[in-house]
């Protein structure tokens, strides 16, 4: 526990409790830390309706317990086509809960309020994470001229001086800030995206592998891939059963895991009439306990295409990891001690990955360099509870 108890309040647009984003696991490490955490955020509570911008204007004001921090649920005073919210009330809840840190993440409109509040308590320092890269975002003129350039930039320019530091989550944000924003690259640092380590840890030592292999008929000395998330088509998820198919070795396995998203389950059934006769197995949604015994079973991690904090959770389940960059998606950040296998947006098909899983296969003592290269990484670079005390260093 730290000697110096802080309070931090978090402005989050989405805060879902149970999760595994990183926002739930900075509120828990910071709890295990000893500090105390107010989160504000939206009534949104399922990660569905939030992607699908499902809001209901109805709900009103909630406050809940997450692992000892207080969520305060507030609804939109402001939701400009659901690109541009803010809330009443916040300087107010900042008056009243008397932060030592104010944690924004990316440039919410309440960064006025915390502002006025630094202004006020100066002791009180604000930082900011941002998320959007071009993969994610000013994908059209409208988006990045309008929405970016014109509106939120001399919303974010008025403040920025106030924040005593900004993050990006992977270098293509890094990049964003920089072009979109005119931030210098020298004024931002990377706050990657990480695993919960100690779960981590919990399921390596706690997960029967014979019991969950048995499940699906896999044999002890057999070679497991894993693959899955939230299905849709930009994931490519296909290429993974492909190129297993591919192999078609008795002795190699792939483990699906995940459901098709609301617009692509016509892609995930057909995805998996296609792989029947062959060594795939799809288990369908499941929870996030059962995805870590699932790694823990398995020897390589592959994600074909699209960014995907199981990047991060598989280098936290000690795995291999083979991770497509189809543009603007580099990962080798993650590559800090030869544990991934970067696949280029020409190589994302499923010849290439039939190629490299083979390669490991018959090599297994890469396998095993990998291995110990991403528990290096996991303890020493992703670990939630590092990350969680970068933020807290003056």
């Amino acid at each position: 526990m730290e000697k110096n108890r802080k309070k931090i309040v978090m402005l989050q647009d989405f805060f879902g409790l149970g999760y595994t984003y990183q926002e739930n696991l900075l509120t828990e490490n910071y709890r295990r830390l000893g500090h105390e955490v107010v989160v504000i955020t939206s009534t949104f509570e399922n990660v569905f309706d939030y992607t699908h911008e499902k809001y209901d204007p109805s709900k009103k004001k909630k406050i809940e317990d997450y692992h000892g921090a207080k969520i305060i649920r507030l609804a939109y005073s402001l939701n400009f086509l659901n690109k541009l919210r803010k809330h009443s009330g916040v300087y107010e809840i900042l008056v009243e809960e008397k932060p030592d840190l104010i944690f924004a993440h990316d440039i919410h409109l309440n960064l006025k309020e915390a502002v006025e509040y630094q202004k006020k308590f100066p002791e009180c320092k604000i930082i900011m994470d941002y998320h959007a890269d071009y993969t994610n975002s000013a994908k059209n003129w409208i988006s990045l001229n309008i929405l970016h350039k014109l509106i939120r930039k001399p919303f974010f320019n008025r403040y920025k001086k106030y924040l005593h530091k900004i993050y990006s989550i992977v270098p293509g944000s890094t990049m964003f800030l920089n072009e979109v924003y005119d931030v210098p690259y020298d004024s931002i640092e990377l706050l990657p995206l990480g695993c919960d380590y100690a779960k981590c840890n919990e399921a390596r030592q706690n997960t029967n592998i014979s019991d969950i292999r048995n499940q699906f008929g896999i044999k002890k000395e057999d070679i497991v891939i894993i693959t899955g998330g939230k299905i849709n088509q930009l994931k490519r998820i296909h290429l993974a059963v492909d190129a297993v198919k591919r192999l078609n070795l008795q002795k190699v396995h792939l483990i699906v895991f995940g459901k098709g998203d609301v617009n692509d389950e016509v892609y995930y059934e057909q995805m998996k009439k296609n792989a029947e006769g062959y060594n795939v197995h799809f288990t369908g949604w499941i929870d996030s306990h059962t995805t870590y015994e699932l790694m823990a079973a398995s020897d390589i991690a592959l994600f074909p295409c699209s960014q995907s904090v199981l990047w991060q959770q598989s280098i936290g389940m000690h795995l291999p990891l083979i991770a497509g960059d189809f543009g603007g998606q580099d990962m080798s950040y993650l590559n800090r001690n030869n544990n991934l296998i970067k696949v280029d947006a020409q190589d994302i098909n499923e010849e290439y990955f039939a190629k490299i899983l083979l390669e490991l296969i018959q090599t297994p003592e890469k396998i095993d360099l990998m291995k110990k290269g991403a528990e290096k990484t996991a303890k020493e670079f992703l670990d939630y509870e590092i990350i969680a005390r970068r933020t807290l260093e003056d």
